[in-house]
């Protein structure tokens, strides 16, 4: 497994143990390792980078919708959340790349 798999992973299994548990700064862990990995993979393609901004935007929205189902539906929601804010940083630091290799000559 490399090292973007990992992150991937990891990004997955702590938005999901946030949703069933209270870990602390959650939020920002996710966001963090959003950018860690946004910065160490860099997506070039600009379609790529809009998905992962209708992502970090659309997600948490639609994934409101899951409340309604008994008992695992806002563990489901608070997941997909926690994955849209490392889909965030993920936006965040691709598209800080792709506007500096724009901007330096």
């Amino acid at each position: 497994m490399n090292l973007e798999k990992s992150l991937m992973a990891v990004m997955v299994l702590l938005a999901i143990v946030a949703a069933v548990v209270a870990v602390p700064y959650s939020a920002l862990i996710l966001l963090l390792l959003g950018i860690v990995s946004g910065g160490m993979n860099p997506v070039t393609d600009i379609l790529e980078r809009t998905a992962y901004l209708i992502i970090a935007v659309a997600a948490p929205n639609a994934a409101d919708n899951l409340d309604a189902i008994p008992v695992i539906g806002e563990i489901l929601n608070t997941s997909i959340d926690g994955i849209a804010i490392a889909a965030a940083g993920m936006w965040v630091a691709s598209f800080t790349i792709a506007l500096i290799n724009r901007i330096k000559p």
